[in-house]
């Protein structure tokens, strides 16, 4: 039995006249007939009385038809899920993105993909660099976002800057570099630093270390912690000061200010990750939502 004999049935049966079915199916009634009579002979029952002045579904035709319109929707259906899944529009996705860091784009990333991609299991988890890594390499994880760089070359994953930012200054609101608008680095080299933890994978202590050692300095550091709500935190007990993304400012953590860096630090980019040969429409529909955010 072929998919089409169902649907010349059904056409035949909705009409109960050859030649009109024929007509509505835009071929000639006799190969029509023939398909009949062939799913009849496949099927080993009548499925029409046929006379010369009309045509009437048998008992069995009657049950025939009504298993045929419930084949022809699920198919219809199963066309219509595949259709969708390679438009990116169902399924799931999990993303990852590194907590000690605050960019506007992930959140905002996020909301837009779900307003666009209602169909879609969206799944976001607070990862360390490297656990995204490990994540991505075995499956668990379609895309997350890093501090670059990461440890290593890794040719399995693709890396992709969204955003550059500079850096800014978290005080405690009692320090005495509060009541300054803009903080010379050098400023900072005798102060208690709360980071990122290096081990996790995040970029952003590399680039902090980075930029003391360039103003003559090495950040003394006391706490290293990968959230960013945790080091604020800790900023705001005055258990040091922090340098995060010019994003940072959106939060406003209660016992915390911010303050621009003098000079002025060298942007910090933010990049997503993902495998160089998953070829989900679900991920692409995702980048490319992050792409248009990030460029405008």
């Amino acid at each position: 039995m072929e998919f089409r004999q169902l649907q010349y049935f059904l056409m035949v049966a909705e009409e109960l006249n050859f030649s009109r079915a024929a007509k509505r199916l835009n071929m000639a009634q006799p190969p029509l007939t023939r398909q009949i009579r062939q799913l009849e002979q496949e099927l080993g029952v009548e499925l029409f009385y046929r006379t010369k002045r009309r045509v009437e579904l048998t008992n069995a035709g009657k049950l025939f038809l009504e298993e045929s319109r419930r084949i022809i929707e699920q198919v219809g259906q199963s066309i219509r899920v595949a259709q969708r899944a390679s438009r990116g529009e169902i399924g799931r996705l999990v993303v990852g993105f590194e907590g000690s860091s605050a960019y506007d784009i992930v959140p905002t990333s996020l909301k837009a993909y779900r307003d666009r991609y209602p169909g879609v299991e969206l799944v976001v988890l607070v990862m360390t660099s490297g656990e995204q890594v490990q994540a991505l390499h075995a499956g668990q994880l379609e895309a997350g976002f890093i501090v670059p760089p990461l440890k290593g070359k890794d040719k399995e994953l693709v890396v992709e800057a969204v955003l550059q930012e500079p850096l800014v200054l978290a005080l405690p609101e009692t320090h005495p570099l509060a009541s300054q608008t803009k903080v010379p680095l050098k400023a900072l080299s005798n102060e208690p630093f709360v980071m990122a933890q290096r081990e996790s994978g995040c970029g952003l202590y590399d680039q902090v270390l980075a930029l003391c050692l360039q103003a003559g300095f090495s950040p003394k550091v006391t706490q290293e912690v990968n959230e960013m709500q945790v080091m604020l935190g800790f900023v705001a007990a005055g258990l040091g000061v922090a340098l995060l993304s010019a994003s940072v400012k959106h939060f406003q953590r209660p016992g915390v200010v911010y303050r621009e860096l003098h000079p002025s630090s060298p942007e910090v980019a933010l990049a997503i990750v993902w495998q160089r040969d998953n070829l989900s429409p679900v991920l692409h529909a995702f980048l490319a939502v992050v792409r248009e955010l990030a460029g405008s």
